[in-house]
């Protein structure tokens, strides 16, 4: 079915988050097993599917692939799997799938779509007050929805459409530095005011407050060198003019400490 002609105008533009329920074979599993993160991607005509959670669910959801789904196994993890499909499951019933109903409303998803306990979370795009509208209310017809952001857009910026892989953001992190680095976010460590400190938030794990401390830095260090070509990507100038001025500051600063007065 071709897409509707859409009226539009400056401005007639929006980003959502909706986040919808319906009898489909991934959403029921899901409620099933409702521990599990299930991230989907669809290239080049498969789907590709990240699993994470307990051993017990990520198991049940491998032999629910292999058997009946028809999906391959790629790679495992200490927390997930990874699966692949012989074909793109948005080919069966398409009419019914929420992609098809999406894009009969002339809107764009952003993958990838995460399923957590029935729930299936998708990023759209959407042109159009008429197109919004219609959208809701076919996903409606369709199950439960539940709009988690909605805003419009005036100046779209691709930049910060930029989709940062969390392999890429979270590489080299260790389990110790993602739990400190946690704990601290939950507990309010990060707030403004800070809500504890890291006293506290070492002896709730039973660490030195010198080594939860240095679990912390070194993740936030980590994350943000992972950031720092995408961070340098909004900077007013290139980022190698950045990167140079960092350096010869860096630079003369070591100079004006090093210079020996004639008179000493």
């Amino acid at each position: 079915m071709a897409s509707p002609q859409l009226e539009m105008t400056d401005g007639d533009m929006y980003a959502a988050t909706v986040d919808v329920r319906h009898d489909c074979p991934i959403g029921n599993l899901s409620r099933k097993l409702p521990n599990l993160r299930i991230v989907q991607w669809c290239v080049n005509n498969r789907d590709l599917f990240q699993v994470s959670g307990p051993k017990d669910q990520v198991q049940a959801f491998r032999e629910w692939a292999e058997e009946g789904a028809g999906m391959r196994h790629v790679s495992s993890a200490p927390d997930g799997l990874l699966m692949i499909t012989t074909v793109c499951r948005c080919g069966v019933s398409p009419e019914a799938s929420i992609g098809e109903t999406i894009r009969r409303a002339g809107a764009w998803d952003i993958p990838p779509i995460v399923y957590r306990e029935g729930w299936e979370s998708w990023r759209l795009l959407v042109f159009g007050d008429r197109s919004l509208r219609e959208l809701f209310r076919d996903l409606r017809q369709r199950g439960e929805l539940h709009i988690a952001s909605l805003k419009p857009i005036e100046n779209l910026s691709m930049e910060k459409m930029m989709l940062v892989p969390a392999a890429d953001l979270f590489a080299g992190l260790t389990d110790r530095q993602s739990s400190a680095l946690l704990l601290g976010m939950r507990h309010g460590y990060y707030a403004t005011p800070s809500a504890t400190n890291i006293d506290r938030l070492a002896q709730g794990v039973g660490l030195s407050a010198s080594t939860f401390s240095e679990h912390m830095r070194k993740a936030e260090a980590r994350i943000l060198l992972n950031l720092r070509p995408h961070l340098e990507a909004y900077a007013t100038r290139s980022p190698g003019e950045v990167a140079v001025e960092d350096v010869r500051a860096v630079a003369g600063r070591r100079r004006s400490r090093t210079v020996v007065s004639p008179e000493t």
